[in-house]
């Protein structure tokens, strides 16, 4: 229960700032919704290295940090099942919105993809 509540608390600080009003950066891009982005070399596991490249000009949260929530087993790679399986404390955050209503509106991402 502490992990939990140390980890909603850094996504929030991350995403909220020290003043709990949401970071915006008109210059931030949204993060892709597909695994495929992010896995350039198509081995099925994310490395630091590739989510830093799929995830360039996101500016909302910490890359890394963001990186080292979806590492739950903390292996240093992002397998599919930690990909599909968004921790509700990012989910909370509202980073992932673009890709939920992506799913929405298309009826859904090609692919492995957020949107559960």
């Amino acid at each position: 229960m502490l992990v939990t509540t140390c980890i909603i608390f850094a996504v929030g600080f991350a995403v909220h700032g020290a003043n709990g009003k949401l970071i915006t950066d008109e210059n931030s891009v949204p993060l892709p919704c597909k695994f495929d982005v992010y896995d350039l070399n198509s081995n099925t596991v994310i490395s630091i290295e590739e989510f830093m490249r799929a995830t360039k000009g996101f500016t909302k949260m910490d890359r890394k940090t963001l990186f080292e929530l979806f590492d739950r087993n903390g292996d240093k790679f992002i397998g599919v099942d930690e990909f599909r399986s968004v921790p509700q404390s990012i989910r909370s955050a509202g980073i992932l919105d673009n890709c939920l209503r992506t799913k929405m509106v298309k009826g859904g991402c090609i692919g492995i993809g957020w949107g559960k």
